[in-house]
């Protein structure tokens, strides 16, 4: 079985190897009432999944039955979804206090259901990518909110969105270092380089009196 591209499928396969490795730990580190952390934990599970169902459509493409590549996609773009929306979830538990947290958390199901259905219907990742931008300003907006509390927390968020939001402009500008490994590849790397500064992050996260 030949593999159409190696490096996205490799690329793809450490993001999620990463992400279960810090997931795994961070809700390890998870006490009573850290649902924050849970969530963030839940976060980098799905972004792992995510990422193996898109390294196997991008590895094993020319393979794979037309309907496996389909359900793989789709899997890739809802797993997508759902790490941002879950990062988020857990942000608003972690910063929001009474209506303020009871509003942000009904937004971020809302911005979830409506991600979902239209990647659902369009499957194309430009709609991930650009739900991604939306979480990472969403994301960023929270962690000022909570600087006052905790000045470090927003330090690691910044340098994690920083890292990925580098990797998404990679991505959507098309740029590759070299012809054998592209600007998905770059994205990944980058991404699966983000994942170290969320995880400090995540153990910061205390859910407000």
């Amino acid at each position: 079985m030949s593999l159409s591209e190696p490096a996205t499928l490799l690329t793809d396969y450490l993001l999620a190897a990463v992400a279960v490795a810090l997931g795994v730990r961070l809700a390890r580190e998870a006490a009573a009432g850290d649902d924050g952390r849970r969530l963030w934990a839940a976060a980098f599970l799905a972004g792992a999944v995510a990422a193996l169902a898109g390294g196997t459509v991008h590895g094993f493409r020319a393979s794979l039955p037309p309907t496996a590549r389909a359900a793989l996609w789709g899997t890739y773009l809802v797993g997508v979804g759902l790490a941002g929306g879950l990062l988020l979830f857990g942000l608003v538990m972690a910063t929001l206090r009474g209506a303020w947290r009871r509003a942000g958390l009904a937004l971020t199901a809302a911005k979830l259901a409506v991600y979902l259905v239209v990647v659902t219907r369009s499957g194309l990742t430009r709609d991930a990518v650009g739900d991604a931008t939306a979480t990472i300003l969403l994301v960023l907006a929270l962690a000022v909110a909570a600087a006052r509390r905790d000045p470090r927390l927003i330090g690691w968020m910044l340098l994690g969105l920083g890292i990925a939001g580098v990797g998404l402009v990679v991505q959507a500008a098309g740029l590759a270092p070299h012809l054998r490994f592209n600007h998905n590849d770059t994205c990944h790397v980058l991404l699966a380089a983000s994942l170290l500064p969320f995880y400090r992050a995540g153990l910061r996260l205390r859910r407000p009196g």
